[in-house]
C-alpha cells in the first residue's frame, strides 16, 4: 500500500510539474514588422552575417535586446522562402561533391610515457567517408607547420577541388589560406555554433581515440606514426574482408 501510495505521489508530481496550464494573458509579441524588414535587408545585403552578428548590429543600431534564435525565426519564416528553398539539401550537395569534398580537422593526443601531448591533423572523404591521412605533430602549431601537415597528407594524392573545416582560428592562418590557393583547393566552413554541421570527421577522432589512443602506448612523433598506420592498414584490411563476405 504504502508503494502505491508513492507511485501516485510520483505521478502526481509529474503532472503538475509538466500538465499544460491555461494562459491567463496572452503571451509576448514577436519583432515588429519594421524590425522584421530591418533584418531581412540586413541579411540580404551581407549574406555572410550569421544570426548572432544580426543581433548584435540590431541592437547596437536600435536599442533593442533581441536574442539570436528570434532571429533565426524571422529569417526562416521571412528571407529563406524567397531564397526558393535555400539550394539542394546536404546529401544531394555531397552526392554532386564525390571524391572531390575532404574534411580536415586537428585534435591533440597525450602520450602516457611522456606525459606530453602532441598534434594530429586528420583528413577524411566526406562522401566515401574514407581516411585520406593522418600526420602527427610534436610542439606549438603555426601556419608553417600547418602547411606542412596537409602537404604531406596531400603528396601523391589528387587534391580534393573542396576542403571542409570548422572555425578554429588555426585554419585562419594566412600561410593556411595562401597555401589551398597555390593548391586551387576552395575552402569551405562548416556552420558556426553548430557542432553536427562537422559529424564525420568528429566521429571519426572519437574512434581513433576510443579503439587506439586509449590502447596504445607510444615514445615520440615517428613511433605513434608508425603504430597508426599498422592500425589503418589492418583497420581496412578487415572493411575489405566484411564487404568481400556480404
Amino acid at each position: 500500500m504504502s508503494l502505491q501510495f508513492h507511485q501516485y505521489l510520483v505521478r502526481r508530481k509529474y503532472r503538475r510539474l509538466f500538465s499544460r496550464k491555461k494562459r491567463t494573458k496572452p503571451g509576448p509579441k514577436g519583432p515588429s514588422e519594421p524590425l522584421i524588414r530591418a533584418i531581412v535587408e540586413l541579411k540580404r545585403r551581407n549574406r555572410d552575417f550569421g544570426c548572432p552578428q544580426i543581433a548584435l548590429i540590431i541592437s547596437k543600431s536600435f536599442s533593442i535586446d533581441i536574442d539570436k534564435h528570434v532571429i533565426r525565426r524571422v529569417l526562416v519564416k521571412h528571407y529563406y522562402p524567397e531564397s526558393g528553398g535555400g539550394g539542394p539539401s546536404w546529401p544531394t550537395f555531397l552526392g554532386h561533391m564525390k571524391d572531390s569534398l575532404w574534411s580536415v580537422e586537428l585534435f591533440r593526443c597525450e602520450s602516457r610515457i611522456r606525459l606530453k601531448s602532441d598534434w594530429q591533423l586528420v583528413v577524411m572523404d566526406k562522401f566515401t567517408r574514407r581516411l585520406i591521412g593522418l600526420v602527427v605533430h610534436t610542439g606549438d602549431v603555426d601556419g608553417i607547420a600547418l602547411c606542412r601537415m596537409i602537404n604531406q597528407i596531400i603528396s601523391g594524392k589528387e587534391p580534393p577541388r573542396c576542403l571542409s573545416s570548422d572555425y578554429d582560428p588555426l585554419f585562419e592562418y594566412h600561410r593556411w589560406q595562401a597555401n589551398l590557393r597555390i593548391l586551387e583547393i576552395e575552402p569551405i566552413k562548416s556552420a558556426p555554433y553548430t557542432p553536427i554541421s562537422h559529424p564525420f570527421v568528429e566521429c571519426l577522432i572519437g574512434t581513433i581515440r576510443r579503439e587506439f589512443l586509449d590502447q596504445t602506448l607510444f615514445w615520440n612523433a615517428v613511433d605513434l606514426g608508425e603504430k597508426f598506420e599498422a592500425f589503418q592498414n589492418c583497420t581496412t584490411t578487415a572493411v575489405f574482408m566484411l564487404r568481400s563476405r556480404v
